[in-house]
């Protein structure tokens, strides 16, 4: 089960929700996000990614979407 969660991080923002057309991995766009709202904290940013590595895969698509849509 843990594969299929880092495969939806791997997968294009437009392959994970239908209202997104960005083909950024969701990886990346998170990554994107959380520094950009850090101010660039690479600590905060991973204290936020490390998260994601606790949740299923329906777990990171909702709280993904919460933070970019």
């Amino acid at each position: 089960m843990a594969d299929e969660k880092y495969q939806m991080l791997d997968l294009p923002m437009n392959e994970v929700f239908d209202w997104s057309e960005d083909k950024t991995p969701l990886r990346d766009a998170l990554w994107n996000h959380y520094m950009n709202t850090s101010n660039k904290d690479t600590l905060s940013t991973l204290k936020h990614m490390n998260a994601f590595k606790t949740m299923s895969g329906d777990e990171i698509k909702v709280e993904a979407e919460k933070v970019l849509h």
